[in-house]
């Protein structure tokens, strides 16, 4: 089970379920006007994110108008000036949206936003009501939450350590999870090596499940056992992942270069980057796929940089580049033996 302690913000919940038409309300009983957005799990598995609803002080909306056949929903409510912190994330935009899928948000242009969860109880028909800091009732969500620390995220199933292949505990960066050729599962990167944890390979269904939520990229201390090798990759059963907080030198660098780049002298030449998987494409057609690493000064580079390396996934061969100016909207990556920039610029 995923656990954080939220940080304390000018709001918590208060959840009353009401006479009402089947479907979702929020009501807004704080002094301030609240922007609401909701995520939810849809028919086929979808995991679905949709906002924005804006509430004056005193106000109520219907958010979905239909019966709600879920035990849990996600919420994000935000005041100007405010923050919002919860343990769950979905996509967002800062206009009007619905979104299908929760995962690779800053790949296909959108923002990657925390939210918290509610239990319905199954109801059809339910309220969610915004209070201000210490009018809210006990609730009724079992997992606590907690307003004075702020908590790691954190998923935990133990099993025999060795049981299933070598033990370890190491620390690095979770870069998401995806489904490719039918096989789904999560991956790290773990000083240049792919951490690949498969369903049904030997990792509690829950603790995949709770990562399909986490935030990436996100520094992290995983522990399990290795289950098998190849030439750059390792398959591990995960027995505890831990978020470390400030465990990435390199986490600005890491967030800013997410998402989608076109070179400005040949804008034929692009490349997406999510979590640490960079995929290649020349006039509108994939020609690679890398897994990315950043670290210190490329071998044998004349001078000190970040380095960025790429490893191809099919023939494994790495190159290094130098991180140069890295910005919202532009990119450099500077060839070391020969000092040319080559200049990227952001079409997410």
């Amino acid at each position: 089970m995923t656990t954080r302690n939220l940080r304390r913000a000018a709001f918590v919940l208060a959840v009353m379920p009401m006479a009402a038409q089947a479907g979702l309300d929020v009501c807004n009983d704080t002094d301030l006007r609240q922007s609401v957005a909701i995520g939810y799990e849809a028919p086929g598995g979808i995991w679905t994110s949709e906002g924005w609803w804006q509430l004056a002080p005193g106000e109520c909306k219907t958010v979905m108008a239909r019966a709600f056949d879920r035990q849990y929903f996600y919420y994000r409510a935000t005041v100007q000036g405010g923050g919002f912190d919860g343990p769950f994330s979905f996509c967002s935009t800062s206009g009007a949206f619905t979104i299908e899928g929760d995962t690779d948000c800053a790949a296909r242009g959108y923002d990657s936003t925390r939210f918290r969860k509610v239990d319905t109880g199954e109801a059809a028909d339910f309220t969610l009501t915004l209070v201000a800091d210490g009018a809210s009732p006990e609730p009724d969500d079992p997992d606590p939450v907690y307003n004075e620390e702020d908590l790691p995220l954190e998923s935990v199933v133990p099993f025999p350590r060795g049981s299933l292949g070598e033990p370890f505990t190491q620390s690095g960066i979770f870069t998401g999870c995806e489904l490719i050729d039918g096989l789904d599962f999560c991956s790290f990167e773990i000083e240049g090596w792919r951490y690949h944890a498969y369903y049904g390979g030997g990792s509690a269904d829950s603790i995949l499940d709770d990562l399909q939520h986490w935030p990436m990229p996100l520094a992290v201390e995983i522990e399990g056992d290795m289950v098998n090798y190849g030439d750059i990759t390792v398959e591990v059963a995960l027995a505890r992942v831990t978020e470390v907080f400030d465990g990435d030198f390199f986490a600005e660098e890491r967030r800013m270069l997410q998402g989608s780049w076109q070179s400005v002298d040949d804008p034929e030449a692009k490349f997406t980057i999510a979590g640490a998987d960079v995929y290649d494409y020349y006039g509108g057609e994939f020609i690679g796929h890398q897994w990315m690493t950043l670290g210190g000064t490329c071998p044998d580079a004349p001078y000190e940089g970040v380095g960025f390396t790429r490893t191809e996934l099919e023939t494994q061969e790495s190159w290094c580049e130098h991180l140069g100016e890295v910005t919202a909207v532009r990119l450099e990556l500077i060839i070391p033996e020969l000092g040319d920039v080559l200049t990227y610029r952001r079409v997410d």
